[in-house]
């Protein structure tokens, strides 16, 4: 995939007009990562709209309480991960990513991810159905591994 593809991926999220999708096909940014490298999400510059384009990570946690770490999801290519900005300041859990093969992701910096909430009035409202997807998922597997039986 080329980065200019990656705007047709966002696409799904909430249409986007012309002028946004030609400003995130060249604000967009290919990252390689190495098979095993470990990504702290809180002490990196932020990505927004990470897009695994090839290669697969896993997401991860350490409780800072006990030093327990916790499997929250694996992605793979053409998948998004949730962007981590700020996550949960006072959480006694750091999140991270390590990457399970040689892999790509394709991200807009938070530089960029600024400019484009300030020029596009569209992009708002990527940002809400992006996050709302997320936390969708998210809620499927809470409830999913939770779910009450029926009596």
């Amino acid at each position: 995939m080329n980065v200019g593809n990656y705007s047709q991926k966002l696409n799904a999220f909430h249409s986007l007009s012309h002028g946004l999708t030609a400003y995130i096909s060249t604000i967009a940014k290919r990252t390689a990562y190495k098979d095993g490298h470990t990504v702290f999400l809180t002490k990196e510059d932020y990505n927004f709209y990470p897009l695994i384009e090839s290669g697969s990570l896993r997401l991860m946690a350490i409780d800072k309480d006990n030093d327990e770490e916790i499997v929250i999801g694996t992605y793979n290519a053409g998948e998004f991960l949730y962007h981590f900005p700020n996550v949960l300041p006072r959480s006694r859990f750091e999140l991270y990513v390590e990457f399970l093969e040689d892999s790509f992701v394709v991200a807009i910096s938070e530089k960029h991810y600024a400019n484009l909430m300030k020029l596009f009035p569209d992009a708002y409202l990527l940002n809400l159905s992006y996050t709302a997807w997320h936390l969708n998922i998210q809620l499927e597997l809470l409830l999913g591994k939770n779910k009450i039986p029926d009596v």
